[in-house]
């Protein structure tokens, strides 16, 4: 059953008279003045400011989901929403309040609500995706030990409680508009048994991965009739730098950014928390992890470190990307380490191991023979790089649900971040999207052919059009296929241009509003939430500039109409 209905609401200052083309005020929003016997609400904090816009906009919407989410008592307070995160949004100098919905303090699968503010905390815009949940029993009757068991048989997989995350309670709400209340079970080791289909890796072309193999998936259980409602693929001291040098997979002599530490070098940039690692060898699910990083006894490596400089260099570049060209502080915008592991196998693929894979918040890179018989580090593809790692950037952001479109927005965003920052650091001309390659993972797929081409999916039989999209159980509702529809009309606006034939837009600043956009998307996005959420960055960031903006909008939504959405 795939849940998607909720009550929606958007709000943007610039659609609100009210506002008069400026973030709205609170004082303008309650319609009064603020003098000597009257004093503006005092914000504590940005989550408070949040409850407030929100209590206020919504007290008047018709929708009962929407206009429930305010006590009736206290509207400011906004109790049945749990604040979640806050991220400052350094490109648009705002910042972005996220919450999850509750009802009876059980948290409600899927609904998100994010308000914007700016700096002086007044209101920029609002999204909400709610659930009117109506009358059901809180009160479980089946144990989380016996929906743990329901999975374990499910799955023929033998499940030990004690190694994974505490299950939770959620309301769900299926296709049929029916709520249930479910056990909510993360990081099972394997999807239901089903027979395989012969199109399972269609336009891939990859090993296996511990990701895949693993299959970490998350189950929703109904906690009194023990049927699975749903499941889903659960996808990423100051010390002076000291500079390295070597040649990387290509030849390409790089310079980066190590440790200094008792003679020796180590690729250890503690300033940018990129740490690399050789694994030698070793199969990664069934070995333990190096205890130091690679390391050498001079700065200059020549040609003795190829895989770990290739790793660590592309490392960088992805992390340098997103944070001078997006303002993202690491994958998680908190500066989390960025861990690289070289030389590995997995799955008795062995020394060669055709893959690369973000998995328990590291980066593990197999390695190939090339025509000479060499073995060469599939760090060396930059493109793959950066689509891993922006899956863990969406790991620490929207959460975009690995199943279904969600899950195939998921895997579209990885692959049109991983296209743009290789095409700006090894395009022609980075600013000129006429020069770029538009393939993913060039040589790897089929026969020869790329993972996957965002300018023409059909190259790698993956569809172009909401009217092919794969009806599947296999891929967690066909993924990695169904992305490139969404992807196609990435392609569309990267390459959008004017009559004249000029960029509407130039490729940063459509990196900046497909970024904004991938990580404002509720966890259960469709692809029809994407230009719509497009559309609201949009009218932040070209503030003011009104013209411009309506020719966005216009390239926006022709963009996604060309492929169906």
């Amino acid at each position: 059953m795939i849940p998607h209905r909720f009550e929606r609401f958007h709000y943007h200052f610039t659609e609100d008279p009210r506002a008069r083309g400026k973030y709205l005020d609170p004082d303008v929003l309650l319609g009064v003045a603020y003098d000597g016997e009257h004093q503006r609400p005092a914000f504590t904090s940005d989550e408070s400011a949040a409850r407030f816009y929100l209590a206020e906009i919504l007290k008047d919407e018709t929708d009962p989901g929407l206009r429930a989410i305010a006590s009736e008592d206290e509207p400011r307070q906004v109790p049945d929403l749990t604040h979640v995160t806050t991220r400052d949004q350094r490109r648009t100098a705002t910042k972005l309040v996220r919450f999850h919905q509750t009802h009876g303090e059980i948290p409600v699968f899927g609904a998100d609500v994010l308000v914007e503010l700016d700096g002086e905390r007044q209101l920029v815009s609002i999204n909400c995706r709610i659930g009117d949940v109506n009358d059901i029993s809180l009160v479980p009757s089946l144990k989380s030990t016996e929906a743990l068991a329901i999975v374990s048989q499910t799955i023929g997989i033998d499940l030990d409680p004690e190694t994974l995350p505490c299950a939770s309670l959620a309301l769900f709400q299926s296709a049929d508009e029916v709520w249930h209340l479910v056990w909510h079970l993360r990081d099972i080791p394997g999807q239901p048994v089903r027979p395989q289909s012969s199109t399972r890796e269609q336009g891939r072309g990859l090993d296996l991965s511990p990701r895949e193999e693993s299959a970490m998936t998350g189950y929703l259980v109904d906690a009194h009739g023990g049927e699975i409602a749903f499941y889903y693929g659960m996808a990423p001291t100051a010390t002076v730098p000291t500079r390295l040098d070597g040649d990387d997979e290509d030849g390409i002599n790089r310079v980066f950014w190590g440790q200094f530490k008792s003679d020796t070098f180590y690729f250890d940039d503690v300033t940018r928390k990129i740490r690399t690692f050789d694994m030698r060898g070793a199969d990664i699910s069934s070995c333990g992890l190096p205890n130091t990083t690679v390391s050498s006894s001079t700065p200059t490596l020549g040609v003795s470190f190829k895989g770990p400089v290739t790793a660590h260099s592309n490392a960088l570049r992805v992390y340098t990307f997103y944070k001078d060209v997006l303002g993202r502080d690491g994958i998680d915008d908190k500066g989390m380490n960025i861990l690289s592991h070289v030389g590995c196998t997995y799955g008795g693929h062995s020394p060669e191991w055709k893959n690369a894979v973000w998995w328990k918040g590291r980066m593990w890179y197999g390695q190939t023979r090339n025509s000479s018989g060499v073995m060469v580090s599939m760090a060396r593809h930059l493109d793959v790089i950066a689509h891993e790692l922006t899956h863990g950037v969406i790991e620490t952001s929207s959460e975009l649900i690995y199943r279904d479109q969600s899950g195939a927005l998921n895997e579209s965003f990885a692959d049109i971040f991983g296209v743009i920052i290789r095409n700006w650091y090894e395009a022609n001309n980075r600013y000129d999207p006429s020069t770029w390659s538009w393939e993913v993972g060039s040589g790897l797929g089929v026969a020869g052919l790329p993972l996957r081409d965002l300018s023409d999916p059909s190259r790698t039989s993956d569809p172009v059009n909401m009217h092919d999209y794969l009806h599947t159980d296999d891929d967690y509702g066909g993924v990695h296929s169904n992305s490139s529809i969404h992807s196609k009309a990435a392609y569309n606006l990267l390459t959008s241009t004017d009559v004249s034939g000029t960029s509407i837009l130039s490729v940063e600043d459509w990196a900046v509003i497909l970024y904004f956009s991938m990580t404002r998307l509720p966890p259960l996005a469709s692809f029809s939430d994407v230009p719509q959420e497009m559309t609201s960055v949009a009218e932040t960031f070209l503030a003011g500039r009104h013209q411009k903006l309506q020719t966005v909008q216009a390239a926006i939504d022709r963009a996604y109409q060309m492929v169906g959405i």
